[in-house]
């Protein structure tokens, strides 16, 4: 797949920026099923469950402004493929709400919100910003 430029990433969070907002970071994340089920279906047939398992992977785009987060649900790595645009104001989210943690390969970033709630986990190998981007909207909206 063809690197996904700033400029692209631009794009797609554009439409959904009110006045005066200005995209600061993004990051590209993901959410997979439970990895015991990924095994379960793998062991039953390797390529169905490989199908399966790419069928219920959620693949995300994450954009920090000076007032909101904003999530971009993507049907696949392509931003502009956006599904589902799910938005979180900043001044409700505090670190009871909103926690992060950051490992050798993956940053986690989880919203607990009832109505709605986020986890997914963002690979360092995606980009060379992807992990400082993630990190930095972790620490933003657990502040």
């Amino acid at each position: 797949m063809a690197k996904i430029t700033d400029e692209e990433i631009q794009a797609a969070f554009a439409p959904h920026l009110h006045e005066g907002e200005e995209l600061r970071y993004w990051a590209f994340g993901v959410k997979q099923p439970n990895i015991f089920l990924l095994i379960g279906l793998i062991c039953l047939a390797v390529l169905p469950g490989l199908i399966a398992v790419m069928l219920l992977t959620k693949n995300y785009y994450i954009g920090l402004t000076n007032k909101r987060l904003i999530v971009l649900t993507v049907k696949s790595m392509k931003p502009e493929d956006v599904k589902e645009v799910t938005e979180y104001d900043l001044s409700e989210l505090s670190g009871a709400n909103a926690s992060t943690s950051t490992g050798g390969l993956f940053t986690h970033i989880t919203i607990k919100d009832s109505e709605k709630p986020f986890k997914a986990k963002f690979h360092r190998a995606f980009s060379k910003s992807n992990r400082p981007n993630a990190v930095a909207i972790g620490e933003a909206i657990a502040a």
